[in-house]
């Protein structure tokens, strides 16, 4: 090979290598992709699933700032490029001057950080690394509003059903449409009568109609005999509609009126399926004009009618004739059916003209030989035999396990292991993890088989099962077919994977204290900077499956892996405002704690699980005390009879005391709050701990203010934002919240200028490092400020932006900013009239 397509393909590499992991190769990877499929269509496939998934890698190892591997992701991909270029330019050297044109456009990128594609120029916000050395921070993109939420509706080929009932409920949305008041629909039927596919039929034939957010909800028990709790399902649609944590009311009772107050914005749509009982319902309805709740249950349910006015529909079995038609559909009966007239009445008959049993006897004469419509109309006949043939874990086996069986031994070794996974929706990573002998050219290989085989289907960075009744086959299949040892070596790999994705994630979102016997967290330290909001966002992405393997691992034995796996999601729950998974996940991580008898991760659990109590604080549902009870008990654990505690025993006593300070606090009692901060504050002696010793000062500060004890609050709340910009990485959040609180301090002093002056420098901070929200709060006090001081001007101004940044934020505090313009104006227009009638 001559030597300049040499020196071509490794430029080409070096600098293709660089974009990876930005906006910019987003630009580039089809025409790189479109390269390659000049040579054979297998290596083109395989080489470009490889250079995804080591992008993949290196796009969460930048997120977390885990700069050693990004230094050794790095050469892997330009070492990757480099060989596969080569071999083409090999194949192909015609091809030299298309690389030539597409290395002179992503040099320009990397160089100047501009592309021009035709006449329009694009600046991408790539990485700049030179020689392994160290990242320039991502700039942060221009904000744009989260797409609406809808509920997924799949075409119905085989759907059957009285269409007079659908009539009814347009004719039901019409009447609220003129009342307006919301229209709120109960469809209810024995199991199998088809509730939910007339709900999700409605909403397909108005889907064009219905414009605004679109939630759901299942309200069935759970495997465990569990009801969701309408707070929790709440807090779920908060995230989605993307509401700030800082909004979201912890009591279950106000998180129903605040969401009743979003959805007063405007028409939403909300989808309450398979109801227990008619309590569940209420806290979820919005109520708004125009909008519409669908509501489906298999029981009777009058106190829905009574208590919130739901239009009762009552799903029968099909009429005959649909019966007939759903058979012939499902069952693929082709040519003409008088042949089988009395056969389908009888198979009809024995399923009571219930559409889910008319589907799972169509599944089996779609399967079945030439005869089985006479065989299958003879055992539903016969009493003794009717319901074996109807049993339905059995019908979808014989459906599915054709399917299974034909996959070639890879595709079905992953499908079983998918069975194994505890939740339908899984990454790429979590493939690799389960299949390590496999390398990246085969797994791809196996997912787009059971891709093809409609057994799962490409979900944003993911896949997922395409039913969870085919979730639930791949169980059968994995318990039926995987040796024993196999399955448990399996469910391992699984829990080890989310157990260091979610302690990888923790380490980059929080320096706090944690348990680590196992040295995890000093190996995870980030080494560079962190786009928290992405790693926040790829939690999310997994919350399901890590919150289902907290369980799984809780209920597998693996009890150390358990308490780990919380620990792991404290910071992530805490930022989110999750309160609700956050107590439930860590109540089983305190029961696993204490069947391994680590004393330790018992008192952290017990901190933890105090701290979200904190958090949440809803009376009503006890969480003062349960906090209190959390923060002794771990006390109790951390403080040996010797006095000779360890450096960790006493970082939990500091943190519990500083939980117990603020609960005083929040209960009105700062001067009791003050001893606890004391007392945690001397558990850090001779500890090296200056960030736990900057939280107590801005504590102390705000209890002293609370106290009106104004000069210690200044010195302690000066001392504190001195301490945050101080800390060897800075934290200018906390620094800006410390001037807010001295700034709070001095308005209580009565020195307004004093306080508007502290607000100018947290402005100036959070403008640069501070989240629309946290800036917003702190315009909307500067602007009240201004304005008790007569300088409406500039006060006019901070309400105006902190009413935009609340919008950009999706907080209703956005209504406080409008209110305080509508009052000032309105003053200003009752002045300008009395001026008027003296003149």
């Amino acid at each position: 090979m001559e030597a300049e397509l040499v020196r071509l393909a490794a430029s080409v590499a070096t600098t293709v290598a660089g974009t990876i992991g930005t906006d910019a190769y987003t630009a580039f990877k089809a025409r790189v992709g479109a390269l390659f499929r000049r040579g054979r269509q297998e290596r083109e496939d395989s080489f470009l699933s490889e250079l995804e998934e080591r992008r993949s890698d290196l796009t969460l190892a930048r997120d977390r700032g885990d700069e050693a591997r990004v230094a050794e992701l790095v050469p892997e991909i330009e070492e990757l490029l480099r060989g596969e270029l080569r071999m083409l330019l090999e194949e192909q050297p015609s091809l030299a001057g298309e690389l030539r044109d597409l290395h002179t456009e992503v040099r320009n990128v990397v160089t100047n950080g501009t592309l021009v594609v035709g006449g329009h120029t694009q600046v991408s916000n790539v990485y700049h690394y030179y020689d392994g050395g160290p990242a320039t921070p991502r700039q942060a993109l221009p904000s744009t509003a989260a797409p609406l939420p809808q509920i997924a509706l799949w075409p119905m080929e085989h759907y059957e059903n009285n269409e007079s009932l659908l009539r009814r409920m347009d004719a039901v949305r019409t009447q609220g449409q003129a009342a307006g008041v919301a229209a709120t629909m109960y469809m209810q039927g024995v199991p199998g009568s088809g509730t939910s596919a007339v709900a999700r039929r409605w909403l397909r034939i108005h889907q064009d109609e219905l414009r605004g957010p679109q939630l759901e909800a299942s309200l069935g028990r759970d495997p465990w005999g569990n009801l969701p709790e309408p707070s929790a399902i709440l807090e779920r649609w908060f995230r989605e509609l993307g509401v700030p944590a800082g909004d979201v009311p912890a009591d279950p009772g106000e998180r129903s009126t605040y969401f009743r107050r979003l959805a007063a914005r405007g028409p939403i749509v909300v989808l309450l399926e398979d109801v227990v009982v008619a309590s569940q319902v209420e806290p979820l309805l919005p109520g708004t004009p125009g909008s519409v709740a669908l509501i489906t249950s298999h029981s009777r349910l009058p106190q829905l009618v009574r208590t919130v006015g739901a239009e009762p529909f009552e799903m029968k079995p099909l009429g005959r004739v649909h019966s007939r038609k759903l058979l012939v559909n499902v069952g693929r009966i082709r040519g003409d059916t008088t042949a089988y007239e009395k056969e389908l009445d009888l198979i009809a008959d024995g399923c009571g003209d219930l559409p889910l049993a008319l589907c799972i006897a169509g599944a089996q004469l779609a399967l079945g030989h030439a005869g089985r419509v006479r065989e299958l109309a003879a055992e539903l006949s016969d009493r003794t035999t009717r319901l074996e043939a109807l049993n339905m874990d059995d019908e979808i086996s014989a459906a599915l396990d054709p399917g299974y069986r034909g996959l070639a031994p890879d595709a079905a070794r992953l499908y079983r292991c998918i069975g194994l996974h505890p939740a339908g929706q899984f990454e790429a990573d979590v493939v690799r993890a389960m299949l390590p002998d496999m390398d990246t050219a085969a797994r791809n290989k196996v997912l787009r088989q059971l891709t093809a085989a409609n057994l799962i289907e490409p979900d944003r960075d993911g896949y997922r099962v395409r039913h969870h009744l085919i979730h639930d086959h791949a169980l059968a299949c994995a318990l039926a077919d995987e040796p024993a040892e196999a399955r448990e070596a399996v469910l391992d790999r699984i829990i080890a994977h989310y157990l260091e994705f979610a302690e990888r994630a923790e380490a980059a979102l929080s320096s706090r204290y944690r348990h680590d016997p196992a040295g995890a967290y000093a190996a995870y330290v980030p080494t560079g900077s962190v786009d928290a909001p992405e790693v926040i966002a790829s939690l999310e992405r997994r919350r399901e499956s890590l919150e289902n393997v907290v369980r799984l691992a809780h209920e597998k034995g693996r009890h150390d892996q358990t308490w780990r796996l919380a620990q792991g999601l404290h910071t992530f729950y805490l930022k989110c405002g999750l309160h609700s998974p956050w107590i439930t996940t860590h109540e089983l991580a305190l029961e696993s704690a204490h069947e391994c008898r680590d004393q330790m991760a018992i008192a952290r659990m017990h901190f933890e699980l105090g701290f979200a109590h904190l958090e949440r604080w809803s009376t009503r549902q006890g969480d003062p005390r349960t906090a209190r009870e959390h923060f002794e008990s771990a006390l109790e654990l951390v403080r040996p009879a010797d006095g000779n505690a360890t450096e960790g025993q006493r970082r939990t006593e500091s943190s519990a005391l500083e939980g117990l300070g603020l609960l005083e606090r929040k209960l009105g009692n700062p001067a009791v709050a003050l001893e606890r901060y004391a007392l945690g504050l001397g558990a850090l002696d001779g500890i090296d701990h200056k960030r736990g010793r900057a939280l107590f000062a801005l504590h102390r500060g705000v209890a002293c203010t609370d106290l009106r004890r104004h000069d210690e609050a200044a010195r302690e709340l000066h001392s504190a934002r001195e301490q945050f910009a101080d800390l060897p990485v800075p934290d200018p959040y906390n620094e800006a919240r410390a001037l807010t609180r001295y700034a709070e301090d001095r308005r209580a002093a009565e020195q307004p200028g004093e306080a508007v002056r502290a607000l100018d420098d947290a402005i100036e901070i959070m403008t640069v490092n501070g989240p629309p929200y946290q800036r917003a709060g702190i315009l909307l006090l500067r602007g009240d400020l201004l304005s008790a001081e007569g300088d409406h001007t500039r006060a006019t101004l901070d309400w105006v932006t902190a009413g935009d940044l609340f919008r950009e934020a999706n907080s209703l505090r956005a209504q406080e900013a409008d209110q305080r313009l509508a009052d000032a104006t309105g003053a200003g227009d009752e002045d300008g009239s009395q001026d008027g009638d003296v003149e």
